[in-house]
């Protein structure tokens, strides 16, 4: 008797199991082979909107822009490849000369659900700190997406000036915003020394809290080191900011927001952690924009 229980239970489970493949197959079968070619479908494109500058390179080279330019099927993936047909709208600023496309169309594959081609821009071509455009238009007929089908980009090649440590080196003016007490001093008065050919020396940080706020008097010290990158940049490190009173008291770091040098307009946008305890368990964001006199 348990023989035949056995052998019963065993036809059971062998039956289950032949139906559960044959289900899966067919269900498989009929989400990739058996698309219906006439099925009603949409394309639109994805992120149709975009702001996007060159940069600069750590060398201080161009650095092109080259982003996607991508499209979404609505809709049944298709059994064939779809190429979405584009045109450049008539409002385009950015010349041909100024960019150039991976491909003329977009293709979106057998069973896929979207495609893209790349943008890529001729920053030599492009004129200086001019905002252009770059429009498309999906162009599919019937089967353009009720919205979306139309492409906007807005492309700028940067100003950028190289400007060396050399050239750095001198007295500067600006406003001195520090974290602790949350003033801002305008007319503060900084100098920049030259390090090496990849450091400078920046003096006059927070002044006006030292000696304007607290009536302290700066001792020694006075003197933040800052790295020198080609590309328009600064780097730092934690490292004493000054003395007061002859007690080191008071700590500069860096902050998650990147220094930056503009050599066209001779400014330097440094943000950093103001502290005084040696451990940097406080940090105070600061902000210090300063201009070549």
């Amino acid at each position: 008797m348990k023989n035949i229980f056995k052998i019963i239970t065993l036809l059971i489970v062998t039956s289950l199991v032949a139906i559960s493949c044959d289900y899966d197959e067919n269900n498989y079968d009929a989400l990739t082979k058996d698309i219906d070619a006439n099925a009603t479908y949409y394309v639109q494109f994805k992120k149709a909107s975009k702001n996007l500058e060159t940069g600069v390179s750590i060398t201080g080279g161009l650095v092109e822009v080259v982003t996607p330019i991508e499209v979404a099927l609505l809709g049944t993936p298709l059994s064939t490849p779809l190429e979405i047909n584009l045109s450049v709208d008539a409002s385009t600023t950015l010349t041909t000369a100024m960019y150039t496309l991976s491909a003329s169309k977009i293709t979106i594959p057998a069973g896929g659900t979207s495609g893209s081609i790349t943008l890529t821009t001729k920053a030599a071509s492009m004129p200086i700190d001019v905002p252009l455009k770059f429009v498309l238009n999906i162009s599919q007929g019937e089967h353009n997406a009720p919205a979306g089908t139309k492409l906007t980009y807005t492309v700028k090649r940067i100003n950028f000036c190289p400007w060396t440590v050399d050239e750095m080196v001198g007295n500067y003016t600006g406003t001195d915003y520090d974290g602790y007490s949350k003033t801002t001093m305008t007319g503060a008065k900084f100098k920049v020394a030259k390090v090496s050919n990849t450091q400078i020396a920046v003096s006059g940080f927070l002044q006006g809290l030292y000696i304007g706020q607290w009536g302290e008097t700066v001792t020694g010290g006075d003197k933040v080191i800052l790295n020198y990158v080609a590309n328009g940049k600064f780097t730092t490190f934690n490292q004493y900011l000054c003395q007061t009173d002859n007690v080191w008291d008071y700590y500069f770091g860096p902050d998650t927001v990147e220094m930056k040098w503009d050599g066209c307009n001779k400014t330097m946008d440094l943000r950093w952690k103001f502290h005084w305890d040696d451990g940097y368990a406080d940090n105070y964001p600061s902000r210090s924009v300063i201009t070549k006199d």
